[in-house]
């Protein structure tokens, strides 16, 4: 379904006893590359359901928290045609270190 993913969770913690404790999910972004027959909607409704709430316990989620999923609309043409030269770099020095 993805070919490329970027996502970022800010969380709401609180110290107790010197250990730190998530509160709650504040925000979560999620963009993603996707085939170009699939609506946004789709696509937001597959993120919630497939990958956001399997993998963010819902205790954690609530009416508050903020979900930008792929917030810049279509992702259709993603990897190295489209990457930085840095970042397609970084990306073979990763795999072939």
């Amino acid at each position: 379904m993805f070919y490329l993913l970027s996502s970022q969770v800010t969380v709401e913690y609180k110290f107790e006893d010197g250990a730190c404790i998530p509160i709650r999910v504040h925000t979560v972004v999620i963009s993603t590359q996707h085939d170009e027959k699939v609506t946004l909607e789709q696509l937001k409704s597959d993120l919630m359901e497939k990958v956001i709430k399997p993998v963010i316990p819902a205790k954690l989620m609530d009416s508050r928290t903020i979900f930008h999923l792929n917030p810049s609309g279509k992702f259709i043409i993603g990897g190295p045609m489209v990457s930085s030269r840095v970042t397609s770099v970084y990306v073979w020095y990763s795999v072939n270190k």
